[in-house]
């Protein structure tokens, strides 16, 4: 259970009112406490014991003839006929996928248990803005998962998949691909936040980040343009012979669009105005 942090009295005006000391219980909820270490030590199992497994105890695979019947292989076979550049293709893919499902279950609390215990309303009793509630969940739990989901699982991969390969990867366009991963965490962590605001209960505030997250393939053979503006393509193969947009920064390969990038930029700001627009017009 998070350590209680108490409030403490900082000058502030406007939507920054209680900011600081917001920012601080929930950073103190996450770096005061064994949380990070649990949440590390979730993730290390979860993404790096796979890549591990592949890429030490997986036996070699011969390569498979291509399946368009012209003896010619993709771009795409090419790349993952090696098994360092398929131990970082697995890596970034479970990473737009697992601790997506983590942010999820994290960001539905944030403020529907907060609203039901009545927290919300203490808290809103005192010189502190409902914007700056909002945005202390989301820059709390934000830099947390930054953290121990992206940065610290990415250079535990980044030294396998090196050893692997017998050479360094290139840090900048690895860090560029973990750019990436972050911001598909984000788009769901903002709309979870947003339907923790639009809804009292929990039901659809998991549910409808989950049914996005794992029925990308439904939507898309209702409506392929989605792949365009939703954030799937920055982890999962949204398009035929195409790669990840991570995986394509990560091995320097061309990238298939950068339309999903801006598209997974601007959800999240509208998903986070929405839920400052709705926040403020919450009664407690």
């Amino acid at each position: 259970m998070a350590a209680e942090v108490p409030l403490q009295p900082v000058h502030e005006r406007g939507w920054r009112m209680g900011l600081a000391n917001m920012l601080s219980k929930e950073n103190g909820a996450w770096w005061r406490t064994r949380f990070w270490i649990v949440q590390s030590v979730i993730w290390l199992f979860i993404l790096n014991g796979i890549v591990a497994t592949l890429l030490w105890a997986a036996p070699e695979q011969p390569a498979s003839p291509s399946g368009n019947g012209t003896g010619e292989t993709s771009v795409v076979e090419r790349l993952m006929a090696e098994k360092p550049n398929t131990g970082l293709f697995i890596f970034l893919l479970m990473s737009g996928i697992a601790p997506v499902v983590g942010a999820i279950i994290i960001g539905q609390d944030a403020l529907i248990a907060e609203k039901q215990s009545g927290t919300a309303a203490w808290v809103l009793s005192k010189p502190v803005s409902r914007t700056a509630f909002v945005l202390s969940k989301l820059v709390g739990h934000g830099l947390g998962l930054l953290v121990t989901a992206v940065l610290l699982q990415g250079l535990i991969a980044y030294l396998q998949v090196s050893a692997a390969a017998g050479r360094a990867l290139l840090p900048l366009p690895f860090l560029a691909a973990l750019g990436v991963v972050f911001l598909n965490l984000l788009f769901y962590l903002t709309l979870t936040l947003m339907l923790g605001a639009l809804f009292d209960n929990r039901g659809p505030v998991i549910g409808i980040p989950l049914a996005l997250l794992f029925g990308y393939q439904l939507f898309l053979g209702v409506a392929p343009w989605l792949a365009e503006i939703m954030p799937w393509a920055l982890v999962v193969n949204a398009q035929p012979d195409s790669l990840p947009i991570s995986v394509a920064l990560a091995l320097e390969q061309p990238l298939p669009s950068i339309t999903p990038v801006i598209g997974a930029l601007l959800w999240s700001a509208l998903f986070v105005a929405v839920a400052l627009w709705r926040f403020n017009r919450e009664e407690f």
